[in-house]
């Protein structure tokens, strides 16, 4: 996730500067066919603009997230006494859409819209995910994470019906319980975030990162599909084992797209890793290479053998019985057999 700061500070909700106790997220998307979260900021970053201002834009184009306002201050985005609780985030909306009146639209091409619309709930996912840690929220409570159709519904907001009526609109399948149990899965570990100049920061804490030499490591043996389909336990998948929001007849556009994905996917394991850490279960001082190689192997075998397999061990020993994680089935498999011998040699590297 890149968090791009562009604070919007013409604005009159920004010159206000009132202060908020933050103790809730809602969702928004902006309501017109538009892509473009530079376009918003350019139109709303105005002494002129007195009717709305929100914390932050989601790109339709690109899946960054521009921050317009910082994360405590009163914004003006729910019409209603949720601008004292709630940041509001909104995610733009694709340009193949167009309204016909109030949260009614006509979509020109299908496949564009739900390429845009993934990704920005994929980006609404992570930065929610950061936003509740950020503030010790549970996106699981009442009335922390919800949609602004939601707040209308608890009174708190106006009368909109988003992001909801987009997605039932193009038939996306995206639901706000499901984000809610998207978000609680997304804060396993905490993303990485990046600023303008594409520094790699942490987000909160000391907590370390997957590299991109473990990322290569875990992409040679996963295996990468560019077409949605069912995987043996009959849920849709895509790219290198992706499953966040998919659905019949999604596609991505390369392997780099994919890539980005298991990026993603892999901040819950490397949290699993950091949590081990935490836990003193782990009982040596970790360098990247030895992180990537348990991040890896974590991401096959999983949290309980990675506890196993580190619980009360030097790294030496560590090294040694990773080797010994090579079955399927209580057979040998050769393709196991390498990926252990290669994450062993990273570990030891």
């Amino acid at each position: 996730m890149e968090i791009v700061q562009s604070i919007m500070k013409n604005n009159p909700c920004y010159k206000a500067g009132k202060k908020i106790t933050v103790k809730g997220l809602m969702l928004h998307s902006v309501g017109c066919p538009q892509p473009s979260a530079e376009t918003f900021i350019r139109n709303w970053d105005k002494p002129e603009q007195e009717r709305a201002c929100v914390h932050a834009f989601i790109d339709g184009n690109t899946g960054k997230v521009y921050q317009t306002l910082p994360w405590d201050h009163r914004a003006w985005h729910a019409g209603g006494s949720a601008n004292n609780t709630h940041i509001g985030v909104e995610m733009c909306e694709p340009s193949c859409i167009k309204y016909t009146g109030g949260a009614t639209f006509t979509c020109t091409d299908q496949t564009a819209a739900m390429e845009v619309i993934k990704r920005t709930y994929d980006a609404a996912v992570e930065l929610f995910a950061f936003l509740c840690r950020e503030y010790h929220l549970d996106p699981l409570a009442d009335g922390v994470v919800i949609s602004h159709k939601e707040g209308h519904d608890r009174d708190i907001a106006s009368g909109h019906g988003d992001p909801n009526h987009l997605w039932n609109g193009v038939q996306s399948g995206y639901t706000m319980d499901g984000f809610r149990k998207d978000v609680k899965a997304a804060m396993g570990s905490e993303p990485m975030v990046q600023n303008q100049g594409g520094k790699t920061m942490e987000a909160v804490g000391g907590e370390m990162h997957i590299s991109d030499r473990g990322v290569e490591l875990i992409a040679k043996y996963e295996g990468c599909r560019l077409e949605a389909y069912k995987c043996p336990a009959g849920v849709w998948t895509i790219g290198y084992g992706h499953t966040a929001g998919v659905k019949e007849g999604d596609t991505l556009a390369s392997e780099e797209a994919a890539k980005s994905l298991l990026k993603e996917d892999l901040a819950k394991y490397a949290g699993y890793v950091n949590a081990c850490v935490k836990k003193g279960v782990i009982g040596f001082t970790l360098n990247q290479n030895q992180f990537d190689a348990l991040t890896s192997f974590c991401y096959n075998c999983g949290n309980g053998s990675l506890e196993k397999l580190v619980n009360g061990r030097d790294a030496a020993t560590v090294a040694d019985k990773l080797l010994l994680y090579n079955k399927g089935g209580g057979k040998v498999l050769p393709g196991l057999v390498r990926r252990r011998e290669e994450e062993r040699e990273l570990f030891l590297a």
